[in-house]
Parts: structure tokens; sequence; C-alpha cells
């Protein structure tokens, strides 16, 4: 115990001469917001990796692998080979290429006319609602692998960790998070391979698998008659993290901040490659895990368990270290994200209007302590279920996608058609989740509804009112004209 508990105070004071380091970088509320727009190719695919890798996928897929095998590699890893391979060929250059800060500027770029405010404002809305809340997951995650490691309650972990992480995030902004996240990555590369090699060489490696999962269990091919997570429920955990993705407003900013549309697409087809292989190792991981414990009452505690159990102290440590790393780098991400679209999107243009970059700075910290609370709030709901509220509360964010990828691709779309198609199927979700539809009704055909609204007020009603605009757009986000560069960098302007 005495170790780890040196690696982890060791931890936090390098976490704390980060954020410091990171505060002497911040000279305009770009800087704070975007890290400048000057992120290069290895910090951008930390970020991106980082972000990604999360301890609600992390804990609440690990749990899928313990109790249905390779059920949990389609889940955690499989998926994003689709997920991020797509985003990198449909919008990664398009975002860079705009100079936009927040997804619900590419709204207010793209869709214009008498609409485009409504447009943008329910825009605004829909990404806050997974980046308000996604935090709590992660946070919720971290007190699984504390309370295990550790032996600390989970009210105290998500206290001291909530409080913690808001005081250095409030130091830099993306600033923060983009150099808490090239750490993360760093240790997640190293410790990540050698959780694996702890389950393998333990567990008496693949042969053992057998021992402990039906045949089924241990075959790729699909299983549709599981309760909670046949193929079906995979399929639409795929279908929903593509659609979530192209709108994700936290991976939004990583790719608007990089260097350039080059940085944007080669660290997006990085990162689909290392996440994927990363998310296998978990989910192996933890699948030998169960060999070691076979009895476990709470899946989601395989993975921190089986590293109590068979790595030494030190190592112990320098593995909750990363664990940690990876959640509280994660809730940084976020919660940034949250702050750039209320500062950006909501109060910077609709309260605090043409203000100075130091006064937007100190907004964005208030919107960070405000952010915090709620956080702490809703973690101490969510043990237990963290899967399960991760997916849930990213289905309104996914319903963008639809009309993003119809602006960018298809020049005859409305302002109209992408404010009722938005409407439609964000009043069917709400109907759905309340009404506790099956979980393959409802993302799935709340993006069928926005479509087939969209592309019926297309057809139905076409406007051309806007065709030197679209036109404008369009040469910008496809490469045809130089980048815009008008309107991005304060709120208010």
């Amino acid at each position: 115990m005495t170790e780890k508990i040196v690696i982890l105070l060791l931890f936090a004071g390098i976490l704390t001469a980060v954020a410091v380091r990171a505060a002497r970088k911040v000279n305009a509320y770009e800087d704070y917001n975007l890290n400048g727009r000057r992120t290069g190719l290895p910090a951008l695919v930390a970020t991106l990796g980082a972000a990604e890798f999360n301890t609600a996928t992390l804990i609440g897929g690990a749990s899928v692998a313990y109790l249905y095998g390779t059920v949990g590699i389609w889940y955690t890893s499989l998926i994003f080979i689709f997920v991020f391979g797509i985003y990198a060929f449909t919008v990664a250059k398009p975002y860079r290429r705009l100079h936009i800060t927040t997804i619900a500027e590419f709204f207010e770029r793209r869709f214009t006319g008498r609409l485009s405010e409504p447009t943008r404002a329910l825009a605004s809305v829909v990404t806050l609602t997974f980046t308000w809340i996604a935090p709590a997951t992660y946070l919720a995650g971290l007190s699984v692998v504390v309370s295990v490691l550790l032996g600390i309650d989970p009210l105290t972990t998500v206290v001291a960790i909530t409080i913690f992480t808001l005081v250095l995030a409030l130091a830099a902004g993306f600033i923060t998070a983009l150099s808490f996240d090239v750490v993360a990555y760093a240790m997640i590369l190293v410790f990540i391979p050698i959780i694996f090699y702890i389950g393998y060489s333990n567990s008496g490696g693949f042969e053992s698998l057998s021992t402990v999962f039906e045949a089924e269990y241990l075959s790729l091919e699909p299983i549709w008659d599981l309760e909670n997570y046949g193929f079906a429920a995979i399929l639409t955990w795929g279908f929903q993290n593509i659609m979530l993705y192209i709108a994700a407003p936290w991976y939004g900013q990583r790719v608007f901040s990089a260097r350039n549309e080059s940085t944007a697409y080669k660290g997006m087809l990085i990162n689909t490659l290392l996440i994927t292989g990363l998310y296998l190792l978990v989910a192996l991981a933890t699948m030998f895990s169960r060999v070691l414990m076979p009895n476990l009452d709470a899946p989601e505690e395989a993975l921190p368990r089986m590293v109590l159990d068979y790595a030494p102290p030190v190592l112990q440590g320098l593995l909750l270290v990363t664990l940690l790393l990876v959640g509280i780098s994660t809730m940084v991400a976020i919660w940034n994200s949250a702050v750039s679209i209320v500062v950006n999107d909501l109060l910077g243009r609709y309260v605090f209007k043409a203000r100075d970059d130091k006064f937007y700075v100190r907004l964005s910290r208030g919107v960070f302590v405000v952010l915090g609370i709620s956080t702490l709030v809703f973690a101490l709901t969510i043990v237990g279920n963290i899967l399960l509220v991760l997916t849930y509360v990213s289905v309104f964010t996914a319903l963008l996608a639809f009309p993003i990828l119809a602006g960018l691709f298809w020049k005859r779309f409305t302002t109209l058609a992408a404010l009722l198609s938005l409407a439609a199927s964000i009043v069917y979700v709400t109907v759905a989740l309340i009404a506790d539809f099956p979980y393959h009704l409802i993302s799935p055909v709340g993006v069928a509804i926005s479509v087939v609204v969209g592309v019926i007020v297309t057809l139905v009603k076409p406007d051309t009112s806007d065709d030197e605009a679209v036109e404008k757009f369009f040469a910008v986000a496809h490469g045809h004209a130089e980048s815009a560069t008008e309107g991005a960098a304060t709120p208010g302007r």
C-alpha cells in the first residue's frame, strides 16, 4: 500500500507541474480553447487516443468481455475500425479547413438564412447533453478502480478526483487537456500491453480460455440471442458510435486544433489502428481475468482486481496511475469541450457578446467549476451501470451526424431540412427513451427519421436563395479555396 501511495503522490506532483507549465502558454482565448490551432501530429495522435481511451469504456466494456468473451472484443475494439476510419475519410479534413471552433459553428457556416440561428442553437444544446453528462461516467469508472486497488470508498474517491482534476483543468483549458493526454497516452502505450501480459502469463494463455467460456464466446461469429449484448446491440452500438463521433464535440475540438488538414487526417488514421489494437489487448486481458477469478460478483472490477492480485506493489502503483490518468485526461477533455460549447455557442453568443479574451478565459473557468460540481453529483448515481449510461447519453449527439454529412456532401440540402430532420429525430428519441424502447430501436430509427425527413424536405421545398454562400462553404470544406479564418477565435465576434 505504501508504494502505491508514494507513486500516486508523485503522479499528482507531475500532473500539477504539467498544468502549471501549460498555464504559461495561454496568451489568448484561442490558446485556452484550441491550443492556438498548432497541435502537431504526435500530440494530435496522443490526444485523440487518450480522449477515446476512457475508464467508462475500459471498465464497462471490460465487464462485457468478462461475461461474454469475444463479444467484448466486438464491443470495445473492432467497432472502432469503422468508427474512426469513417471519421478520417469523411469529416477530418473538412473540419480543419473550415477553421471552426465548435460543431455548432459548422451548422452556422453551412446553414444560412432566417432559420440559421435556431438550427445552430439546437445543435449547441444537443452537443452539450453528452459533454455535460459523460464525464460522470468516467469518474464512476475511476471510483471502481480506486476502490479495488486502494480500498477507498466511491464517495471519497469521486470528491477527491473531481476537486484535484478541476483545479488543474482551470489552469489552461484545452492546453491542460492536451498536456495530460500526451502523458496519459505514453503510459497507455507502455502499460496496457503489460496488463495483457499479466493476464496471459498468469492464466496459462489462450488455451485456458476454453475452461471458463463456452465455444460461442471464443469465436468472433455473431451471437444474436444475448439479452443485452447480442449482435443486434453490437451493430447498434457500432452504428451509434459512428454517428456520435462524426458529431462529437470533444473529438472535433482536437481536429480543429490540428496544425493543418493533413495532420488532422493522418492523426485520425493512426488513431484508428492504435485504439483498435489497445482495446483488443484490454478485452483479451479481461477474458484471461475470468480464468483467474471465475466467480466475480461485479464484472466491472475484473481488470483492477487482476492487477491487485497478480501484479507486484510497485507495478500496481504504476498501473493504478495509468488507469487514473486515462480517466482524468478524458474527463478534462470532455469538460473542456462542454465549456467551449457553453462559452462559444451560448453565453458568448447570446449573453456576453464582444468581450475581450481575458473575460472569456475567466468565464470559461467559471463554467468549469459549475461543470465539476454537476459531474460529482451525477457520478454518484452511475456506478454499476457505466456502459449503459454512456450508451444512452450518446444517443442525442449521434442525431447530428446526418445533417453534418448531408451538409458536407449534398449542396441541395437546405437549412429547413437540417432543422426539421434534427427536431423530428430528437422528438422520436426522447419518446423512445421515456417509453423504454429496445436499444436497437432508438438510435438507428432516430437517424433513419432524420434522413427521411431531411431528404423529403429538401426535395419538396428546395431553396436557392443562399446558393452563393453554399458554394463558398463547399469550396472551403473540400479544399477548392483557402481555409476560412474569420469568426473563430473569440466568442461574440
